[in-house]
């Protein structure tokens, strides 16, 4: 199945109870074990090619594909990190693509972006036709993503609540590139179960054990932890509670900050009056080793770990409207209690369309045959509604009526 195919929802039935929706939507558009499986090859292709740039790199993989959280749209996002000795620069990326085109049986659609903040090599891996964007700059993408697959794992409906959240997203395309980050949107699910008590802040992971120190952040956790929640909702009930919080979160006065799992104030954060906890930040913006967090955005989400990173800073006022009547629609179809419905008029219908609400989404599992013969249906129900305003009409005229 061509990976574009998942954002048309035709070809979902939605039969059954939610549940069961929820589980044909999952096969839908999660990653095939095949796939899964083929990135090792992929991997293994890139660490291969890139022992001609420095040998012994090692290849890191982050992101969706590590997390449990890819479908099928997702690309493969790898940190390359060089030996002992070597400093990573824009020469990395530029000599990376110029080894990645020697093979181009393997690698082709080659691009590297030199100017970004994290400059990185773009490319298609053609035996496992994964996109690929490769850093040798920053590891904070690996870091962040073991804390994610820890935490998508610790409660069995976390996994498959965030990757409807997800889908919900992509399907009305208000996360990816230039918009909304698919880590951000995913924070915001993390910091939502965490005001349900069902997932520990971060803070609370990091409060026994070593720091461990990357780019100044303590990145360390304790991954031994266990679920201790009596939280019981059913995803159901998660799913449209997650709505329901978003419809009525300050977002104009408030941070999400999944680090310290509760709402933090940006005349707070703009003051630096802020709780012990955050005693790391309050040091590095006191020394000038890092900027203050950006409270200018209409959505601020903190990075659990660099608690400077606001992760939608570049969400615009516009998209953010556009987000949050997406939430409200969302609301309002839990409100009505039908969850037998709830699934397929969040994912086929925009609010943010006059018409969408009104215009029903063809099934392609309806055969030829039972379409033409609701078309028949109708036209056999106009024509009789037809003949029975002329019918009144003659009685009108009859009688002397007008």
């Amino acid at each position: 199945m061509n990976w574009v195919d998942i954002l048309d929802t035709s070809w979902l039935r939605f039969e059954g109870d939610f549940d069961t929706q929820v589980q044909e939507v999952l096969r839908y558009v999660r990653l095939t074990p095949d796939r899964v499986y083929g990135l090792k090859h992929l991997f293994d292709d890139i660490e291969e090619a890139f022992q001609h740039i420095a040998p012994g790199c090692q290849v890191m993989p982050f992101g969706s594909v590590v997390t449990g959280l890819g479908i099928k749209t997702s690309d493969a996002d790898v940190f390359v990190a060089l030996p002992d000795g070597h400093q990573p620069s824009v020469s990395h990326v530029v000599h990376a693509k110029n080894i990645l085109y020697r093979y181009h049986r393997k690698f082709t659609q080659l691009f590297a972006i030199t100017k970004a903040k994290v400059p990185i090599v773009k490319f298609f891996h053609v035996p496992t036709q994964f996109h690929c964007d490769v850093n040798f700059k920053s590891p904070a993408g690996v870091y962040n993503s073991k804390l994610l697959a820890f935490l998508l794992h610790m409660d069995e409906r976390v996994l498959p609540l965030t990757i409807l959240i997800k889908y919900w997203s992509k399907i009305h395309k208000f996360t990816g590139t230039n918009l909304l980050g698919n880590y951000a949107l995913t924070m915001m699910v993390v910091f939502y179960l965490q005001l349900m008590n069902i997932l520990p802040s971060v803070y609370e992971l990091q409060r026994h054990i070593p720091p461990y120190y990357v780019d100044g952040w303590n990145t360390a956790f304790d991954d031994t932890m266990h679920s201790t929640t009596r939280n019981t909702d059913s995803l159901y009930q998660l799913m449209g509670g997650f709505f329901k919080c978003y419809s009525v979160f300050n977002f104009k006065d408030n941070i999400i900050s999944p680090f310290l799992g509760r709402v933090i104030s940006k005349k707070c954060m703009d003051s630096c009056d802020l709780p012990e906890e955050f005693s790391l930040y309050m040091d590095h913006v006191a020394r000038d080793v890092r900027k203050r967090f950006k409270t200018t955005s209409k959505i601020c989400i903190q990075d659990p770990f660099d608690h400077s990173r606001n992760c939608s800073v570049a969400v615009s006022e516009r998209l953010a409207d556009r987000i949050f009547a997406h939430i409200r629609f969302a609301t309002n179809k839990f409100e009505l209690n039908h969850s037998e419905r709830f699934l397929k008029a969040i994912l086929t219908q925009d609010p943010n369309s006059a018409h969408a609400s009104a215009a029903p989404v063809p099934n392609k599992h309806v055969s030829n045959n039972k379409i033409q013969k609701q078309n028949r249906k109708k036209q056999k129900k106009v024509l009789q509604n037809g003949v029975k305003n002329l019918f009144n009409q003659y009685q009108n005229l009859a009688k002397g009526k007008r």
